[in-house]
């Protein structure tokens, strides 16, 4: 054999070789695309879900404020609550168009960027609607009003009064605190880094944890 001929040969098979190898990456980058988005479908499911039920948690405040008239503090729990309802669901909603725009097609990195913006919004949302822990009185009077029919601020003992409203008072700086360290991407306690971890979602680490290994795999 001629040696224009090995060298056309051994040219044929290194073309075979690299077109086998550019195969193999494009079904394995297929298939760990797979593996991150399939945490991210419970994600939207659970996102769905959580959406409606501040719809409909807004629904019945709503006609709650409507059906409290002359229970003053009553209703302004309830409206209270319903604003942070909104809060809830302005939260879910924008976790749902982040999804939405998540394309998995495009580059490992932007990709990447699309999921921190996905956990940072989640933690914003949470950060906000810790804020209400001051206002648990809204739930004191709130639900004792719906259950029962007692409008505690009108009947209730003047002296626990001030008692839970010095509390309510006591808890703004614990609120404030808290709010601050999930702010923090190393919070300086464990709890806090935990509940920042639940917050932020197991399932959007998942899929950044897929996407890491994609990137690994491409730069071989």
């Amino acid at each position: 054999m001629e040696t224009n001929d090995w060298k056309a040969l051994w040219k044929s098979h290194q073309a075979q070789l690299d077109q086998n190898n550019r195969l193999h990456l494009m079904i394995t980058r297929q298939m760990q695309q797979q593996i991150a988005r399939r945490p991210l479908r419970r994600l939207w499911a659970a996102r769905i879900a959580e959406t409606l039920v501040w719809v409909l948690l807004l629904a019945g405040l709503g006609s709650c404020i409507a059906n409290f008239q002359g229970h003053t503090a009553p209703q302004i729990s309830a409206i209270v609550l319903s604003l942070f309802s909104v809060v809830g669901i302005s939260g879910s909603a924008g976790q749902l168009i982040l999804l939405g725009m998540l394309q998995f097609d495009g580059p490992v990195v932007e990709v990447q960027k699309g999921l921190e913006r996905l956990r940072r919004h989640r933690l914003a949302i949470t950060q906000i609607l810790m804020s209400s822990v001051p206002f648990y009185l809204a739930h004191v009077f709130f639900w004792f009003q719906l259950l029962f029919g007692i409008d505690l601020f009108a009947s209730g003992d003047p002296q626990w009064l001030l008692a839970q409203m010095a509390l309510s008072i006591a808890l703004l700086p614990f609120a404030f605190w808290l709010i601050r360290e999930m702010g923090k991407p190393t919070p300086r306690y464990a709890w806090i880094a935990g509940l920042r971890r639940s917050v932020a979602g197991e399932r959007v680490e998942q899929a950044l944890r897929a996407l890491e290994h994609i990137e690994a795999f491409r730069r071989r």
